[in-house]
């Protein structure tokens, strides 16, 4: 008898060692999951954080800057691009009889590029921006491309197009001269008023 409870006593032994056994790996197979989701939550943060830092990389779109001339633009583009940057100033390319004129003012087709309608080819270039002085631009176009071209306003004193006379506009700045027509009351100039420049008679 006292045979038997000692086997029997050594079968319970070693069924609770198992069980204690099977215990401990069940615990520490249980204790590993939450290890492996830590792992997948840091990876997500990664992730987010390497999202957030290429959309910060991102360059800012530029506003205004300058406007280049060269002979593959279509003149008509210049002219947007100008009155788009001083939003009360014509960039108007007149024939060539009538630069200087005041009445009878004649435009050219402005669909063509410059490289077309240029008698001169010049390596100057020229990028129209604020400090520009009015003259200077009308100089160059004439003088280095032979293009005749005149900065005017719309809706002055009556006058549907009207290119101011006096150093007070042609001796300053584009920026001095679009605040000049601002301040006088002129139109501010959108595609029926570049339309109205862009060939036949501007005035």
């Amino acid at each position: 008898m006292a045979t038997t409870t000692k086997k029997t006593t050594a079968k319970k032994a070693t069924s609770t060692t198992k069980k204690a056994t099977t215990a401990k790996k069940t615990t520490t197979k249980a204790a590993a999951k939450p290890a492996a989701k830590k792992s997948t939550t840091t990876k997500a943060t990664a992730a987010k954080t390497t999202v957030k830092k290429v959309a910060a990389a991102k360059p800012a779109p530029k506003v205004g800057g300058e406007i280049t001339v060269n002979g593959n633009k279509i003149i008509q583009t210049v002219q947007k691009e100008f009155s788009k940057k001083f939003e009360y100033l014509t960039l108007c390319f007149i024939v060539d009889e009538d630069r200087g004129k005041f009445v009878n003012v004649r435009g050219i087709n402005t669909a063509r590029r410059i490289s077309e309608v240029r008698k001169k080819i010049s390596t100057k270039e020229i990028s129209i921006h604020g400090r520009t002085k009015v003259q200077n631009i009308e100089d160059y176009f004439w003088k280095e491309l032979g293009i005749a071209c005149q900065i005017g306003v719309c809706n002055y004193n009556g006058h549907a197009n009207y290119f101011p006379i006096g150093d007070f506009f042609n001796g300053g700045s584009l920026t001095s001269a679009n605040e000049w027509a601002k301040n006088a009351g002129c139109k501010k100039v959108g595609a029926e008023e570049i339309k109205k420049i862009c060939s036949g008679s501007i005035f």
